[in-house]
């Protein structure tokens, strides 16, 4: 029983990690979607909200961005933020800019969550499943 329970700690760690760079795409589409509305057609704000709500690859994102729900840190949270403050409060240019600028920290920073979890994920599952034998050892 205890090594399940180490065991299923490190998938879930691992799953975590997941959630964090599957977060991050949607932070992506997001910025590439505005920046194609804005580039194409300069819509206003509402209807590029209303389009990114009515969008079923986002279904699951928090518009409010209050980021309960989001497993980044807070500072990356602030980077997405300031993302949805910024459109339309500046003339197109700027924003098509500030975007530019948010797709590629969000694009490095995907790369990053990418190469620790391909480095590491099969590590929390094997230490869960190592100390839950060790625990097991030592009580027995």
């Amino acid at each position: 029983m205890i090594i399940l329970f180490s065991s299923s700690l490190g998938v879930m760690v691992a799953a975590f990690k997941r959630r964090q760079i599957s977060y991050i795409d949607s932070l992506i589409y997001i910025g590439e979607k505005i920046l194609m509305m804005l580039s194409s057609t300069s819509p206003e704000t509402e209807a590029i909200m209303a389009d990114l709500k009515a969008d079923p690859r986002l279904k699951h994102f928090d518009f409010t961005l209050k980021n309960e729900n989001s497993p980044l840190p807070p500072e990356e949270n602030d980077r997405s933020r300031l993302l949805f403050n910024t459109v339309g409060k500046y003339d197109v240019d700027c924003q098509i800019s500030y975007i530019n600028q948010y797709l590629g920290y969000f694009k490095m920073l995907r790369k990053q969550y990418q190469d620790y979890y391909n480095k590491h994920h099969k590590l929390y599952i094997v230490f869960g499943l190592f100390s839950g034998v060790l625990v097991s050892v030592l009580l027995i």
